[in-house]
């Protein structure tokens, strides 16, 4: 299962909540990756994978560092949850679209 949504204005800490209770309401394997603009030229960006996920090798802090870097910032964490930031908010549509075909094609590769 994946989950890669635009939350909107939605602060870090309400990324960072929502992200842990989708993840963990998810059957394993489970990749959520979430963003939001919370204002003022701000991106926020969240990655929850669960154990099934981490697994096949696919590593949240890592996953989500490269992702940021397309809004102007950087991030990272634990294999199985990151945040980070940016200051580009008109990119993260297109960082999101790029998260969904990395996410799928590192999952489908790894499974197969």
């Amino acid at each position: 299962r994946i989950l890669v949504e635009n939350m909107g204005d939605v602060d870090a800490d309400g990324l960072k909540s929502a992200a842990e209770h989708l993840v963990g309401t998810l059957q394993d394997p489970a990749a959520v990756i979430l963003g939001s603009s919370p204002g003022d030229g701000k991106v926020s960006l969240v990655a929850a994978f669960s154990p099934g996920v981490v697994k096949l090798g696919v590593q949240a802090g890592k996953f989500v560092g490269g992702i940021a870097k397309l809004c102007g910032g950087g991030g990272g964490g634990k294999p199985n949850f990151a945040q980070a930031g940016g200051r580009k908010p008109e990119n993260l549509p297109d960082a999101l679209e790029k998260a969904r075909a990395e996410i799928v094609a590192a999952l489908s590769s790894k499974a197969s």
